[in-house]
């Protein structure tokens, strides 16, 4: 089962890479790293594989844990898709910087707006580079900003490849006390 999981990564990896070293030049746009396909692969790998993955909720220091349901796991999953800054409406509002960390080593793809309208504020992805693996994504980090009437929620969502994601929301309804919730789910296909 292990091995059919590093062939499904594989594959899934050499599908970014492509995407990554399209050419910059005449003609051509660049493409964002495909944040969304990478993640629409880890869900059609859950879903492959029948893993058990558990919800740990946490409001106001209360937590209670289950055990997903299926298809459950997809549905909590999309909030990390939308929206997709590949998307050409609101794509040419984004900035892609980098950073080479030879210590670790890891390479950080920060894509971040200054547009305040727009829902996904920053986008960090973390990719460890493998000449002979083919680049590994390690995690996933973005930052959401919404304002609806006089309450505003910020949300901040990590997404660790192969084992859990959680989504972190603040909600400040205008001069209430503001209410955070926590939302992790754990999977493991060691």
């Amino acid at each position: 089962m292990k091995k059919l999981v590093i062939i499904v990564m594989s594959c899934c990896f050499i599908t970014c890479n492509d995407t990554l070293k399209q050419a910059t030049g005449k003609g051509e746009k660049h493409e964002f790293f495909p944040v969304r396909d990478f993640l629409e692969g880890q869900v059609y790998l859950m879903d492959s594989l029948k893993l058990p993955a558990y919800k740990y909720n946490t409001v106001d220091n209360i937590s209670e844990s289950v055990l997903l349901a299926p298809g459950e796991f997809k549905a909590l999953a999309q909030e990390f898709m939308n929206p997709d800054i590949n998307d050409p409406a609101i794509k040419g509002f984004y900035k892609e910087t980098s950073f080479a960390d030879q210590s670790i080593p890891n390479v950080t793809f920060t894509y971040s707006t200054q547009k305040r309208d727009l829902p996904l504020q920053r986008m960090d992805v973390i990719i460890r580079p493998d000449l002979v693996l083919n680049d590994q994504v390690q995690s996933i980090y973005l930052e959401k900003v919404s304002n609806n009437g006089d309450t505003v929620t910020v949300k901040k969502l990590y997404w660790k490849t192969g084992e859990s994601f959680q989504i972190i929301s603040r909600l400040q309804p205008g001069s209430q006390p503001a209410t955070v919730s926590q939302l992790k789910v754990t999977w493991s296909a060691d």
